[in-house]
């Protein structure tokens, strides 16, 4: 510790007053705080995708970006930074084989739509899935809120020139 020699060889009243000035925390030992700190959001293309259409959309709450690598499937970027590096579930894997969007309507617990669709790059091929939560308008109908998914869909795919830009530096 290296304040012990100076303390010990200071007088009472003068070891009070170097006290007073300095902060607790300078005095203790270093604490590895990195077990407490939350994940930082990786800086990839597809995170950069995700950031800009929940910025861009208020109704969109979160979205998941999973793509297909060879035979697995894996979330590469995610409002939820927890959600980022998990495997695909039948959610993303339904409208990846059948095409057709998978839709959980609002709950009193979850009161927002969660619309997974499959997800293409600009040149059509099928890279994997997208998930958005999404909430309603008052009034608005489930097939609404679909049609507007697939209005957000189609934007990024518009944005993505291939599944490797997705996981390169912005």
């Amino acid at each position: 510790f290296p304040y012990t020699t100076l303390f010990r060889s200071m007088a009472g009243s003068k070891r009070a007053r170097l006290v007073a000035r300095i902060p607790f925390m300078a005095l203790v030992l270093p604490i590895r705080l990195s077990a407490q700190q939350p994940r930082t959001l990786p800086r990839t293309f597809a995170q950069q995708l995700v950031d800009e259409t929940v910025a861009r959309y208020p109704r969109v709450k979160s979205v998941e970006l999973a793509l297909l690598q060879g035979a697995t499937c894996t979330t590469v970027a995610a409002t939820a930074s927890e959600d980022i590096g998990e495997q695909c579930d039948a959610d993303e894997l339904g409208p990846i084989r059948t095409g057709a969007p998978d839709v959980e309507a609002p709950t009193r617990d979850d009161p927002v739509y969660d619309i997974t669709q499959a997800l293409h790059d600009s040149a059509g091929h099928l890279i994997g899935a997208v998930g958005m939560d999404i909430a309603p308008e008052s009034g608005m109908e489930g097939a609404a809120v679909v049609a507007f998914a697939r209005g957000v869909l189609a934007e990024l795919e518009r944005r993505i020139p291939s599944a490797d830009r997705l996981v390169q530096p912005r």
